[in-house]
């Protein structure tokens, strides 16, 4: 400072302390605590004061509490660049800090890149409202937008309608994790929900617990299709299965062919009770056979054969000579060759009704000789009747 300057700085202290009255110089700025005012007035310090007004109005007093160093407001919100902070701190505009820090931690960086106007994030998913988003924009919570895309389309307005805190849809069925449900409500996968009902009345809790990703009920028996199970799985009706297991074991795909109500097997041979099948045949049973009708089709002639005229019926006398030497009928198999090779019904049941036929023959030939032998007799009787008049005739005489 020069030595004008503390002159004049003399001069005015001087003259407020005789006279008591203000000074307001007529142009420039006024400086206290500072010689490089840049204001009006510019106070370097603080500034106590009975009232300070701003263009003739009073300033209201600070809010503000100081402590040393730090100065604080905990009657309210504090807004910056609004009128109406919602929050404890609500700024309208842009933060310009060395640090920002939640709960004593500092801030990360953002992780957002900017390019003009836009703002991206290509790292990895964005949550909103979760810590752990599972798809690339994740939001936990309602989305208010002035317009949703996919793939650059805009979406449809949402076909929901509202009243209240209601929402509702009844154009037509309601599918989730499908496109084509059938039922009002179709869900392809679980349901999650604090209480399902039907008809309004609450379902039954499942009886079914869980683990990890097992099911399983072991109070007692499972019933589809009938509600009173015998069996530990009781099923009314078909069951469509990738795989059945008994024990742990995959049983094997049935062989049988299901056309409407029959069945059919064309591999191969079939056995029932036994895993032999004698060569040239179908179907083995080892044990009897219960049936109410056997229908044995044979490709070989029916013995009609014996009442042809040129069928040669064998001479009584040759079969008892067969029958002496054989023990059993010509043609028909003997009790070894059963015990071998068993019977067969068709060709057996033709050879039977061959004896038949021939026994008709020989009864029919035999009823031809008796009838002759009748009329014989009927001569002899005659003749004989005859002789006894003529001898009695004679012994009259």
């Amino acid at each position: 400072m020069n030595k004008h300057s503390l002159i004049i700085v003399a001069f005015m202290v001087l003259g407020i302390e005789s006279s008591a009255q203000n000074l307001f110089p007529a142009s420039g700025n006024v400086g206290i605590g500072t010689l490089n005012p840049t204001f009006e007035l510019d106070v370097n310090g603080s500034l106590n004061a009975s009232q300070l007004l701003l263009n003739g109005t009073p300033l209201e007093t600070s809010p503000w509490i100081t402590a040393g160093n730090n100065a604080y407001y905990n009657t309210g919100n504090i807004g910056i660049g609004n009128t109406n902070p919602a929050f404890l701190l609500d700024v309208s505009g842009a933060v310009n800090a060395t640090q920002l820090l939640l709960n004593g931690t500092p801030l990360e960086t953002s992780p957002w890149i900017t390019a003009g106007n836009d703002a991206y994030y290509n790292t990895g998913n964005i949550g909103i409202g979760n810590t752990n988003p599972a798809f690339l924009l994740d939001v936990s919570g309602a989305v208010n937008a002035t317009q949703l895309l996919l793939n650059g389309t805009p979406l449809e307005t949402s076909p929901w309608a509202t009243a209240g805190n209601d929402a509702y849809y009844n154009t037509g069925n309601i599918g989730i994790g499908n496109t084509n449900p059938a039922f009002l409500l179709d869900v392809s996968g679980a349901v999650n929900a604090t209480q399902l009902l039907l008809n309004g009345t609450p379902l039954e809790t499942s009886p079914w617990a869980t683990a990890g990703n097992d099911a399983y009920y072991n109070t007692g028996n499972i019933g589809i299709g009938n509600t009173n199970p015998a069996f530990l799985l009781d099923v009314s009706g078909s069951v469509n299965a990738t795989q059945l297991l008994i024990n742990g074991t995959p049983i094997e795909m049935p062989l049988w062919d299901v056309n409407g109500n029959d069945i059919s097997y064309t591999q191969g041979t079939v056995g029932i009770g036994t895993a032999t099948v004698p060569a040239g045949y179908q179907l083995a049973v080892l044990g009897s056979i219960i049936a109410e009708g056997v229908n044995v089709r044979l490709n070989v002639d029916w013995p009609d054969f014996v009442f042809r005229d040129n069928y040669k019926l064998p001479k009584l006398e040759d079969v008892n000579r067969f029958i002496k030497r054989n023990g059993h009928l010509p043609n028909i198999p003997s009790q070894k060759k059963i015990e071998k090779d068993g019977i067969d019904l068709g060709e057996m049941d033709a050879l039977l009704l061959q004896k038949i036929e021939e026994l008709t023959l020989y009864t029919i030939e035999q009823n031809k000789q008796i009838k002759q032998l009748i009329e014989q007799n009927k001569v002899l009787m005659e003749n004989q009747k005859t002789m006894r008049t003529e001898l009695s005739d004679y012994k009259k005489q």
